[in-house]
């Protein structure tokens, strides 16, 4: 029977944001004042069966109707840095449904308030095309990009032609974000910039004024971080905090359930569910990795770090 609740939620992933996207789901059941069903895009080969199946476990689990949508892979979908191929899929789960939905991408945590995006898509036309957060200056405001891709909210309508204009685009630092800020800037509304919160602008978190929705951009995420070094940004309420804690109430909500075996496994695999590459925006990405592997030693070598955390790379968040 078809799943017919008003307020859709649209990702994609691949095999390396399987834990990731459970998290999210958990929080966004959690922390919703409305009801919402979650649709899951995957391209060709990158999400294999058994983690379908999980994922579908988690959901029931956590009672969110939730289907999955396979995607065909495009010679145009390329890998750049740390950003995979999957990130395109945005572009064809909003050709394929027409119908109001919120774009989030998987490295994504919600807090109270987020389900609020769906106010704010619904008075979003069709010649605004999109409705997207406040970036609020920096460097990739300097670059042109208006906005960061990660948070969409898509109203009713026709989508504007992207492949036309990726055929001819020339190799630029993130295709799909240029794209994006290419077609929709001009016209775009906005909501403020708690509807995605990019953690490398914000150091530590306000209590009283926290973000709806935190995008965990770059290459290293909170998951890659050993859960025993992660004290040091909870105590300091760095953006990451709020992803432990989500990851908290998760395992707390699914107890002793059937799944709870391989979620637990799920969240070991994530420690290394990542591309190194030699690029320079994965210095925070190695420093984790290498914490990983430095067993007992680690929490050691994060005391020393701390003293010359001025020199790290911003983000890197056990590092305070």
């Amino acid at each position: 029977m078809a799943i017919s609740l008003p307020n859709r939620v649209v990702c994609a992933i691949d095999a390396q944001m399987t834990y990731a996207l459970t998290v999210l789901l958990g929080a966004m059941a959690r922390t919703a004042e409305q009801q919402f069903r979650v649709t899951v895009g995957y391209l060709d080969d990158t999400l294999p069966a058994a983690d379908r199946d999980f994922v579908s476990e988690v959901a029931t689990a956590l009672k969110i109707p939730l289907d999955f949508m396979p995607l065909p892979s495009h010679s145009l979908f390329i890998t750049q840095g740390h950003i995979s191929p999957t990130t395109f899929a945005k572009f064809l789960l909003a050709d394929a449904i027409s119908e109001p939905h919120l774009w989030l991408d998987a490295d994504t945590v919600v807090l109270p308030g987020w389900d609020a995006v769906f106010s704010e898509i619904s008075e979003t036309t069709e010649t605004e095309g999109l409705v997207v957060a406040q970036r609020g200056g920096g460097i990739q405001s300097e670059k042109g990009m208006a906005f960061n891709a990660g948070v969409l909210g898509w109203p009713a309508g026709h989508r504007r032609d992207w492949e036309t204009p990726l055929q001819s685009l020339e190799k630029v630092e993130t295709q799909e974000q240029f794209l994006f800020n290419t077609l929709y800037a001009p016209s775009a509304r906005v909501m403020s910039e708690k509807f995605n919160t990019l953690t490398y602008r914000v150091e530590k978190l306000d209590p009283d004024n926290l973000p709806f929705i935190i995008h965990f951009a770059g290459a290293h995420k909170p998951w890659h971080l050993r859960r025993d070094l992660s004290h040091h940004c909870r105590n300091y309420r760095c953006p990451w905090s709020q992803w432990f804690l989500a990851e908290e109430a998760l395992l707390k909500e699914i107890g002793d359930s059937p799944v709870r075996p391989q979620l637990e496994s799920q969240g070991s695999h994530a420690l290394v569910a990542s591309n190194l590459t030699g690029g320079q925006d994965q210095r925070g990405l190695r420093l984790l990795r290498l914490l990983l592997r430095l067993g007992p030693i680690a929490p050691i070598v994060v005391w020393f770090l701390r003293l010359l955390k001025q020199w790290i790379a911003r983000g890197t968040h056990p590092i305070h």
